[in-house]
């Protein structure tokens, strides 16, 4: 496609555009899905919650939301591109479809069936919710659905009368379709990504915890999800208590900032993870982006002495919801040694999360404001 080009009736489109409405539609549909059940997971389970029955069902409400993440992601990404309701509901239909976040399986004729306790009478296919499934290759089946309908306004004009009926069969059943046999490769890529990054950090950890906090450190402040970044290539370990404290570095220099020229409304929005929300003056002061980095360097540093590890589903929060911290101190049994193999205590995980980071947080202000005079406070002057 080129810039001139018509995008089905819309504005002109081009490559560039395309990426990041697809990007952009990926991280709001993972935060929508992904960020309830983390921020209330721990909620009910200290509270008692989840051993009435309106509270088992409520959480079960919440984890089902991770499970619709695919749908989500291709919701958000036809409305960045402005469809109408029916091709919405094909784009979200064939992402859902092919991202394995809902498998289903064989069961045989007479094996009981799970929910109703009554024997099959022939084989039927059993669905499964199962997580947020491959994010990856939801933002893929995304961006291919919507380049298909695309296709079929431009050069056929659409299915007109019958569109109702075509449309989701053709495009939401036969993307879906292709994406379902597109999993499996792109599964087995992120998983490797993943776990290479994860091999890395056991063979270095102090360096690699490093690099990946600074790196997280910047990406929270761009228009890149954390959370769907930590998703997508399978963050999991050391590595995801890394970039979680990357997060972190970069909320508590915003909040130091913010605190001296802001209401305090505004700070606290970003201390609860509104940091995106900051990027219109951290883009005119680039040069901030050093003092996350410094921060995220010096936080890190706890992580590896510490050995903080998490989730993919919890590297990209930092404080939000103190889903990180919480998920480094509380073992879950449903969560495999080969994903957390080590907890921290209470006392430890105060000074990695709070003490060490903020410390950080003021010498990267002492050096980079008050010594340098990169910038000052007054910079990020901004109301959410």
């Amino acid at each position: 496609m080129t810039t001139t080009e018509q995008f089905s009736g819309q504005q002109s489109l081009g490559v560039k555009d395309f990426f990041f409405k697809v990007l952009s539609g990926s991280a709001q549909g993972i935060l929508i899905g992904v960020l309830p059940a983390a921020v209330m997971k721990y909620v009910i389970q200290f509270s008692g919650m989840g051993k009435t029955d309106l509270g088992a069902d409520f959480a079960a409400i919440l984890t089902l939301f991770t499970s619709m993440v695919p749908f989500l992601i291709g919701m958000a990404v036809a409305m960045n591109f402005k469809m109408k309701p029916l091709d919405t509901g094909i784009v979200a239909l064939a992402t859902l479809a092919a991202s394995n976040s809902i498998q289903w399986t064989m069961a045989k004729a007479g094996s009981v069936h799970p929910l109703t306790g009554k024997a099959l009478l022939a084989p039927t296919r059993l669905y499964v919710a199962n997580g947020a499934g491959d994010v990856i290759n939801a933002m893929l089946v995304a961006g291919i659905a919507v380049v298909a309908l695309w296709l079929i306004d431009r050069y056929l004009g659409g299915f007109g009368s019958v569109a109702i009926i075509l449309s989701p069969i053709v495009v939401a059943g036969g993307v879906g379709l292709l994406g379902k046999e597109m999993a499996p490769y792109v599964a087995h890529i992120t998983s490797w990504i993943g776990d290479m990054v994860e091999s890395f950090t056991k063979l270095a950890p102090m360096p690699m915890a490093i690099l990946i906090a600074m790196a997280f450190a910047v990406i929270i402040i761009t228009p890149i999800s954390t959370v769907g970044i930590a998703l997508a290539i399978n963050l999991h370990g050391m590595a995801a208590g890394a970039a979680a404290m990357g997060v972190v570095a970069t909320t508590l220099v915003l909040v130091i900032n913010s605190w001296k020229v802001n209401k305090k409304g505004t700070t606290i929005a970003i201390f609860l993870g509104a940091m995106k929300g900051m990027m219109p003056s951290i883009f005119k002061k680039p040069v901030m982006l050093l003092s996350f980095m410094f921060a995220a360097a010096l936080s890190s540093i706890s992580v590896a002495l510490f050995d903080i590890q998490g989730t993919s589903t919890t590297a990209g929060f930092g404080y939000i919801g103190m889903v990180s911290p919480l998920q480094s101190m509380i073992k879950d049994s449903a969560i495999p040694s080969s994903i957390i193999s080590h907890y921290i205590t209470p006392v430890v995980g105060i000074i990695a999360w709070a003490v060490i980071p903020v410390i950080a947080a003021l010498i990267a202000q002492y050096v980079f404001a008050n010594l340098l005079k990169w910038y000052q406070p007054t910079d990020l002057k901004q109301e959410l």
